[in-house]
């Protein structure tokens, strides 16, 4: 599992490279997946997806397994919005929405989420 992250302030950044598995920022992502990848991205302008967002899973989504969202909650009912689209224009699953850099709890949710995907992998 590679967890692919879009930050523009560090801290989705932070969030992906607290997970324990090899991060990568979304610029810097090329080559064909050796593995299955989990998305970190923002909302942007009140719950839009980033347009380096939308480029990655053109070229990605069908490697892309799950995928987190930062938001503010002060944005009420666009509260980490790009998640709910990204699941349903590209059809890949919102695991979370966290503010911020993520709660503990944030975290240790998206890392056994991951650890299930990988132990589903290996059992089959």
């Amino acid at each position: 599992m590679t967890i692919i992250f879009d930050s523009l302030t560090g801290q989705t950044k932070r969030f992906a490279t607290s997970l324990g598995f090899d991060a990568i920022h979304i610029k810097l992502y090329e080559g064909e997946p050796k593995d299955n990848l989990f998305l970190v991205t923002r909302s942007i302008n009140f719950g839009q997806i980033p347009e380096t967002t939308k480029n990655f899973l053109d070229s990605y989504k069908d490697h892309v397994v799950g995928v987190a969202v930062s938001g503010n909650k002060n944005w009420g009912e666009n509260y980490g919005k790009a998640g709910d689209k990204i699941e349903a224009q590209y059809k890949i699953p919102l695991i979370l929405k966290f503010e911020g850099s993520g709660f503990k709890s944030d975290k240790e949710t998206v890392k056994n989420w991951l650890l299930r995907q990988q132990e589903g992998k290996r059992s089959k």
